[in-house]
């Protein structure tokens, strides 16, 4: 595998989709094949196998997929379609947190929830002997997804008035088919048992970052400490802070930066220096991009602040 060792094309949401917003459905054939070099995306995304088979790669593991299959692929996993006979593949793409804000709960929480797990099925199960990474509908649940995939093609490629509201309600009832499918299948609970048995692991690597954010971390050593692969960690991690590592520790600095500014005694190149920042150009940038004001200004507001105060 040849094409495995180029480096990976990242495909970006703000870009590919053009005609909505938030979502793009297509069709891959044998003719029109998609994603034949090694990519991820920054996007969820399904693909159904309406007729035909195709060979996808999936970080260097070969996955078979035939009519009635089902992949889902997580946001910036490493993929490639290598081989496509007489195939004919509808493929859903959409952004996950326009679905499902961080701050949802309730029922919409647990769909979350289980839709991030559906994403996960082949992360936690590759190595079983039993399991394949993609879904094999049921009869029944085939004919439903196999004619909503196409009524959701179909929607898009007219793109009448409020295409994207009935996508919206589409691409959500095809979720929630799938939770139901998911919940159905006796794989269900082994994913379950496998995220608690990794989960205490990240949260190790979690704990450690929030010990020594001031110091150098690496990707590397956070896989070490939680003994974990890169793949498992980064996507665990994300699923449990909602951030990627190196944006839980930038904002865990400009956090710990914040309250060392509160002292006028601590000068604002020292403070990025303390809270891990390796000059002081990357620490103004950082703090203006999540505080909204330069570390100089919010000084100065703080203080002020504090002297109406005293007054």
């Amino acid at each position: 595998m040849d094409a495995w060792n180029e480096p990976a094309v990242v495909f970006e949401k703000s870009i590919m989709f053009t005609k909505s917003k938030f979502c793009k459905i297509y069709k891959v054939t044998s003719e029109n094949p998609s994603g034949d070099l090694p990519h991820s995306h920054d996007y969820m995304q399904i693909w159904y196998v309406n007729r035909g088979c195709c060979e996808h790669w999936v970080e260097g593991m070969r996955h078979c997929l035939t009519r009635g299959d089902l992949f889902i692929i997580p946001p910036k996993v490493e993929h490639q379609v290598l081989k496509l006979e007489e195939a004919e593949i509808i493929s859903c793409e959409f952004s996950f947190d326009h679905f499902f804000p961080q701050q949802e709960s309730g029922a919409y929480r647990r769909l979350r929830e289980t839709a991030m797990s559906l994403s996960f099925v082949w992360l936690f199960l590759k190595d079983a002997d039993d399991v394949q990474s993609q879904f094999s509908l049921r009869p029944e649940m085939r004919v439903r997804v196999n004619a909503l995939m196409n009524h959701m093609l179909e929607e898009y490629e007219k793109g009448e008035i409020y295409f994207e509201e009935f996508l919206r309600v589409q691409i959500m009832e095809l979720l929630l088919l799938l939770a139901r499918e998911y919940a159905q299948a006796t794989r269900s609970g082994a994913v379950i048992s496998s995220y608690e048995k990794y989960k205490p692991m990240v949260e190790a690597a979690i704990r450690y970052v929030d010990a020594h954010y001031n110091e150098q971390l690496k990707l590397e050593d956070m896989c070490r400490i939680s003994m974990l692969s890169k793949t498992y960690f980064c996507y665990l991690f994300k699923l449990l802070t909602q951030q990627t590592l190196v944006e839980y520790i930038t904002n865990l600095r400009v956090q710990k930066a914040a309250e060392l500014l509160s002292d006028p005694a601590n000068s604002i190149t020292r403070v990025g220096f303390e809270v891990g920042f390796g000059d002081s150009t990357s620490f103004s940038r950082a703090f203006k991009k999540i505080v909204g004001v330069s570390p100089r200004t919010y000084r100065a507001i703080k203080n002020e602040k504090s002297y109406g105060t005293s007054e």
